[in-house]
């Protein structure tokens, strides 16, 4: 199949990723050409192996004051993201893809024309929000009204509880977000806990190092700071009631580097305080064969199964202590059996297909598929970045992060 691959519009997908979504698209974009399709990824400027005639120019904060963060834009930046996607629109309009398959958060893809014959499949990585949300409900109204079938595609989303949220014209699909198990390879554990990802308040790392510290077990923070008030005014005040070396932050990693840190951990720590549409931290860190202790929030209670970890009440820092010994008794040849799969790209590769041909009649979608986990290798592992650093330190002198 010839498949046009639309990625999220805010950060490059190259190393080291801007966040979870970054990585997945590069994952499911990277899967689909080794499994022999046609795939182009339509992405922001500095991406790795996408069309670069038809780009999105990213989010340039230089030259504006104010905080930078993930989710604000600086005067104009909005507006040169709407352009660069109606370029694209005209573009997919001509036609060639028998897929399109949209992971954006801009309402433009779900309204575009589109040749007759080319499926649109959105991913839902999100809980609703607006921008996305009305055009979808406004589509779902005409066709109630008797107007004909919503045009706006066909949508899948990461998680059961996800696509519980969403009003849509007909039912999602659900398929879980996949990891490259030939980059996050087993490891031996043994050292510290580990917590990984965006340092931002919804994913709440300072609750992390609170239950590390009442566990009394050290823990290293892995990520890029995308919100630095947050780092400055909460998260550093509790790594500094920490005894001295129990907890450490080593600022963000490429692929290969992080998946080394994970592999070496004794367990994972994901403590999200908001209702995560999947959890790709807690998949990458079962991949590495390192049991997960997390809070069952949103998609996080779905892929946090026995299997692979073990859960506390949301917010329960004292629960969350407690279980993560649990936790750490687990098996970790059987945690990496469960992730392969479970939550593989390979699995979720063969599930995507058999989406793409229901809607292209070239079948009724069986065949999903097990992965058996083995020989991914979708993504280089390399592009390692970062390294050990002060923690107070990269807080206060992370002015530039993205």
């Amino acid at each position: 199949m010839r498949i046009a691959v639309i990625a999220p519009s805010r950060y490059p997908i190259r190393q080291p990723y801007a966040g979870g979504l970054e990585s997945l698209v590069a994952a499911l974009t990277a899967g689909l050409r080794a499994a022999g399709h046609d795939v182009d990824l339509f992405a922001a400027r500095g991406s790795a192996g996408h069309v670069e005639d038809v780009e999105f120019p990213g989010v340039d904060w230089s030259g504006h004051d104010g905080p930078v963060s993930d989710s604000g834009y600086p005067p104009g930046e909005r507006e040169k993201e709407t352009a660069a996607f109606a370029r694209l629109a005209d573009h997919l309009a001509a036609g060639g893809y028998d897929v399109i398959h949209n992971n954006s958060l801009h309402p433009i893809p779900l309204t575009m024309p589109r040749p007759a014959g080319t499926a649109l499949v959105t991913t839902l990585h999100t809980p609703p929000f607006p921008e996305m949300q009305d055009p979808i409900a406004a589509a779902f109204l005409f066709e109630g009204a008797g107007g004909g079938p919503a045009d706006v595609g066909h949508f899948v989303s990461v998680s059961a509880h996800t696509a519980s949220l969403w009003t849509l014209p007909r039912p999602a699909d659900v398929v879980p977000n996949g990891v490259d198990v030939a980059t996050w390879r087993p490891g031996p554990g043994g050292g510290p806990a580990v917590w990984f990802g965006r340092i931002i308040p919804d994913k709440a790392p300072h609750l992390a190092v609170a239950a590390a510290r009442r566990a009394g077990v050290p823990l290293v923070l892995a990520g890029r700071i995308g919100d630095v008030d947050y780092a400055r005014d909460v998260l550093a005040p509790e790594i500094g009631r920490s005894a001295p070396g129990s907890v450490r932050m080593v600022g963000e990693l490429g692929h290969r580097a992080l998946a080394g840190l994970v592999g070496r951990a004794a367990v994972c720590l994901v403590t999200p305080e908001w209702d995560e549409p999947f959890g790709l931290v807690a998949a990458e860190a079962a991949a590495c064969g390192t049991p997960v202790a997390a809070f069952a929030r949103g998609g996080v209670a779905e892929v946090v199964s026995p299997a692979i970890g073990r859960t506390a009440a949301a917010g329960d820092v004292e629960g969350l202590a407690r279980v993560l010994h649990e936790a750490m008794d687990m098996d970790r040849a059987a945690v990496r059996a469960a992730a392969e799969r479970d939550l593989s790209v390979t699995t979720m590769i063969r599930r995507y297909e058999a989406i793409y041909r229901r809607l292209l009649g070239e079948g009724e979608g069986e065949g999903e598929g097990e992965g058996d986990g083995g020989g991914e290798g979708y993504g280089d592992g390399g592009g390692d970045h970062g390294g050990d650093g002060d923690a107070l330190h990269d807080l206060r002198e992370s002015q530039g992060a993205r």
